[in-house]
């Protein structure tokens, strides 16, 4: 098998992990309404270690798909490896509470929130850069599927709008647009598994 097919096959179990650890967090912490509570703050739960490990399994897909994905499209597809990055700082460096003021945030809190950025904001324009990168190899299936990324990224902003550094609170409902974005995220890395496994 090559390196492109194993760093592919490790991008979509590492995806499926992350997937399966925070619906398991749904069960097991059911005080973090999904409604409009962020999947950053099962970190600060009873389980927050299951969430970490989440974070963990979180930045090894999209950097293992900047492996599977490098000898067709080499330096475009260096964002993904900067995705991982945020996801990986996210996951030794805590949230604050949702409910917290942008003016009240603690440090640590404020660098979560950057890192969370960088993974959250950071993923659709890096699969958009590395389906453009590969097109030329695998065909233009990527960017393309890129676009369901940015569709969770907007309809995530918009319903963040509201709060306006205020912090969140129940009426507020940006919880259900986060996990939409972490499973379109994670959707294209299963597309993507697909596209390399079948060109090796």
């Amino acid at each position: 098998m090559s390196v492109a097919a194993i760093a592919a096959v490790t991008a979509l179990v590492a995806g499926g992990i992350t997937a399966g650890l925070i619906a398991i967090l749904h069960v097991i912490e059911p005080e973090y309404d999904p409604s409009w509570r962020m999947i950053s703050e099962y970190s600060l739960g009873r389980f927050g270690w299951v969430m970490r490990l989440a974070f963990v399994t979180m930045a090894i897909s999209p950097a293992a798909m900047c492996v599977a994905l490098w000898s067709f499209g080499e330096a475009w597809t260096v964002g993904l490896a900067a995705v991982a990055l945020g996801a990986l700082g996210a996951a030794f460096i805590d949230s604050d509470p949702i409910m917290t003021p942008r003016d009240q945030a603690t440090p640590v809190g404020r660098v979560h929130t950057v890192l969370g950025g960088v993974c959250l904001a950071g993923f659709p324009p890096a699969a958009l850069v590395a389906g453009v990168g590969v097109a030329t190899a695998l065909g233009w299936l990527l960017a393309i599927a890129s676009v369901v990324p940015f569709v969770g990224l907007v309809w995530f902003l918009s319903a963040a709008r509201p709060a306006h550094g205020r912090g969140g609170s129940p009426e507020i409902r940006i919880g259900w647009p986060d996990r939409f974005c972490l499973l379109a995220y994670l959707a294209w890395v299963v597309l993507a598994t697909t596209v390399v496994l079948n060109a090796v």
